[in-house]
């Protein structure tokens, strides 16, 4: 595609305030997610931001590490299906990933409802890509505006996977994939039903009780029995929470096929 052509000329029907084009008003839960986020130490400067996936002078370097072998991976999948790919990044926090999409010659559209980072992700990484705010499944968007859309570390915070990703498809052009990656699928509904309750505890812990409401421990084979799934990588090792990034990588990588 030409980056002479406008992608998504449905965003102009938006205003946009700090690099942001607003297809939805602000969360409600904002603020807690906010101050979440700021106790994990995951709110990070510019001068971070624009290191980033070399995360290796943070306090969760390891993570960094893992995360960036698995963006390396996704840009290996998508050289089988083209360049100059069309992509929706949901959930794309402070842009990172977005970016290193577009620096790879894809034109990108990074959405989530967190404000506050996706005017960093604006003023750090603008205008290309584009950043939007708006909860996924409300968002305006018209069917076939994209080639790709990614879930990167953020499929734990739909309640139902299986619907967020069949509603991801409805957004695809033909032959169109969508990747979940960056999030810990468990193999079985008691481990998730484990991990959930070390969800409320930990929340419980940062006084954010309510913030366990909007994280999701997912069962592995809601995702791995919908039709044209693949596995693009599978965890090395199901490692217990305290200890997940230590020894090789917990994630699972989903591709699905339009």
């Amino acid at each position: 595609m030409s980056s002479a052509v406008d992608p998504w000329p449905w965003l102009r029907a938006f205003p946009m305030k700090n690099g942001v084009h607003l297809l939805a008003s602000p969360s409600p839960f904002e603020e807690a997610y906010h101050s979440v986020r700021d106790k994990e130490q995951r709110i990070i400067s510019d001068a971070v931001l624009r290191t980033l996936p070399n995360g290796r002078d943070l306090w969760n370097a390891a993570e960094w590490a893992i995360r960036k072998q698995g963006a390396e991976r996704m840009l290996r999948a998508l050289s089988d299906q083209g360049t100059q790919l069309r992509i929706l990044e949901v959930g794309c926090g402070n842009g990172w990933l977005s970016a290193l999409l577009q620096r790879s010659g894809h034109t990108v559209l990074g959405m989530d409802p967190f404000t506050a980072e996706l005017e960093q992700a604006a003023r750090v990484f603008g205008p290309r890509p584009v950043f939007a705010r708006a909860p996924f499944l409300d968002a305006p968007v018209p069917p076939a505006s994209f080639d790709v859309v990614v879930f990167a570390a953020s499929i734990q915070y739909f309640a139902d996977p299986v619907t967020t990703v069949q509603h991801a498809r409805s957004l695809l052009a033909p032959h169109g994939t969508v990747h979940v990656l960056d999030t810990i699928l468990y193999p079985t509904a008691e481990e998730a039903a484990a991990a959930a309750a070390r969800s409320l505890s930990y929340y419980t812990s940062l006084g954010h009780t309510s913030m366990a409401a909007h994280y999701h421990c997912h069962q592995r084979s809601a995702l791995t029995t919908l039709p044209s799934c693949s596995v693009i990588s599978e965890p090395m090792a199901m490692p217990r929470f305290l200890r997940r990034f230590r020894s090789g990588s917990p994630f699972t990588h989903l591709r699905f096929q339009r």
